[in-house]
C-alpha cells in the first residue's frame, strides 16, 4: 500500500478503494466538483431520485412475508450490467443521523407522491437503496429498494387519486404491476423488495427476471466499492467502458475532468462529520499529477462550497501512480442547511 491517509476514522476504506481496479484503469476516481449550474442540476437530480426511490416503501407488518428466489434477492444481480454509475445508500444510517436524520425525513415526506393513506414512513420502512445509472442524456435509473412493503395498501393508494399528490398510471409488464408518473415509478417484487426508477430502467430489470438472466453483470470493481463494509453510501463510475461524451465535457470545464477513466467514493458518518474516501484514475502518472493540482486548487476555495451550505473541516489529496486519492471531512451540521435549501433547488 503506497499511501496512507491521515483520517483514522476512514483509513480502513483506503484498501477497498485501491485493491480492485477497473479493466483498462489503474484505479478508481472520485466524482468531480462542478460549476454552479452542474451542482444545481446534480442536487435536484439527487433529491428527486431519493424521493422517487423512497416512494415504494409502505408500512406493512414486519415478518418474512412473500419471498423471491435467492438470485432475485441480490440487488446487484438484478441491475443491468452496463451501468455508467453504481451506488448504494444505507437509509438506516441517513435517517438515523442525530444531526440531520429528522430533517431528511421531513424533506422526503414533503415530496412523497403517495399520501399517508399508504402507511408510508421513509425513516421506518426503507433500509437500503442500490441503484445504477445508464445514460448521460437525461435520467435513466434503475434501483432496488429493500425494506417493508404492503402490496395491498400501496396498490390501493397508487390507484386512488385522492391518496396521491400526483396521478399514477398503472400498467402491466412482464407479469408485474408498474405504477408511473412523469416517467418515474415503481413495482413490487415482494413485501421486502421493490424496483424503482425510470420506466425504462424498471422494465430492463423485469426483463432480466423474466428471461432468467439474474446474475451479477456489473464490473467486479464497482461491486466491491458498493459492498465496502461500514459505508453509509458508496458510488462507483465507469468512464472507460462509458466515456464521457464531448458535449458533456464541454459543459464541465474543469481540468481534472479531462481523461477520467473511473471513479469511486465511499462515505461514512462519524464524530459529527461526513467522511469521504475517494480516488480518481487517469491514463498515466503525469495526468494524475496534473489532476491532483486542480483538485487541490478547487478544495482550497472552501468559500465556494459554503455557498451551498457545505463546510469542509479537512481535506487531503495524494497521488499514487496514476490515481489521485482524496479524503474529506464535511461538517454534518452543514447538511441541515443544505436540506433546508432543497425546496429552492426543486423550484418550490
Amino acid at each position: 500500500m503506497k499511501a496512507h491517509f491521515r483520517f483514522d476514522a476512514i483509513s480502513s476504506l483506503g484498501p477497498a478503494l485501491r485493491s480492485s481496479k477497473p479493466k483498462g484503469c489503474s484505479g478508481p476516481l472520485l466524482g468531480p466538483a462542478s460549476t454552479s449550474r452542474q451542482i444545481d442540476c446534480g442536487l435536484r437530480w439527487i433529491i428527486l431520485l431519493v424521493i422517487s426511490l423512497c416512494l415504494v416503501a409502505c408500512g406493512g407488518k414486519e415478518g418474512e412475508g412473500a419471498k423471491v428466489p435467492a438470485a432475485e434477492s441480490d440487488a446487484l444481480a438484478l441491475l443491468p450490467g452496463n451501468a455508467i454509475g453504481l451506488g448504494t445508500v444505507d437509509a438506516r444510517a441517513f435517517f438515523g443521523s442525530q444531526t440531520f436524520g429528522a430533517d431528511l425525513a421531513k424533506l422526503v415526506e414533503k415530496y412523497m407522491p403517495i399520501g399517508p393513506e399508504s402507511g408510508f414512513q421513509a425513516s421506518r420502512d426503507v433500509d437500503r437503496v442500490t441503484f445504477g445509472s445508464y445514460s448521460y442524456q437525461g435520467v435513466d435509473v434503475a434501483a432496488i429498494v429493500v425494506g417493508r412493503f404492503d402490496e395491498a395498501k400501496i396498490k390501493q393508494a397508487a390507484t386512488n387519486p385522492t391518496a396521491t399528490k400526483t396521478g399514477f398510471v398503472a400498467s402491466q409488464y412482464a407479469g408485474h404491476d408498474i405504477f408511473t408518473t412523469n416517467n418515474a415509478g415503481f413495482t413490487l417484487l415482494s413485501d421486502t423488495m421493490a424496483i424503482a426508477g425510470t420506466e425504462s430502467g424498471i422494465r430492463r430489470v423485469l426483463e432480466r427476471i423474466q428471461d432468467r438472466r439474474v446474475k451479477r453483470d456489473v464490473a467486479p470493481w464497482m461491486i466491491q466499492t458498493v459492498e465496502t463494509p461500514g459505508a453509509a453510501f458508496a458510488v462507483a463510475g465507469d468512464f472507460t467502458t462509458n466515456p464521457l461524451p464531448p458535449d458533456v465535457m464541454r459543459q464541465i470545464p474543469i481540468p481534472f475532468m479531462q481523461n477520467l477513466r473511473a471513479a469511486r467514493v465511499v462515505g461514512t458518518f462519524k464524530d459529527q462529520a461526513v467522511q469521504l474516501a475517494g480516488s480518481m484514475t487517469y491514463p498515466d502518472g503525469a495526468s494524475a499529477e496534473s489532476a491532483s493540482q486542480s483538485v487541490s486548487k478547487t478544495l482550497a476555495m472552501s468559500k465556494l462550497f459554503s455557498i451551498f451550505g457545505i463546510k469542509i473541516l479537512a481535506s487531503d489529496v495524494k497521488v499514487d501512480a496514476s490515481d489521485v486519492q482524496i479524503m474529506l471531512r464535511v461538517d454534518d451540521q452543514s447538511l441541515r442547511q443544505l436540506l433546508a435549501s432543497a425546496p429552492l433547488w426543486l423550484g418550490q
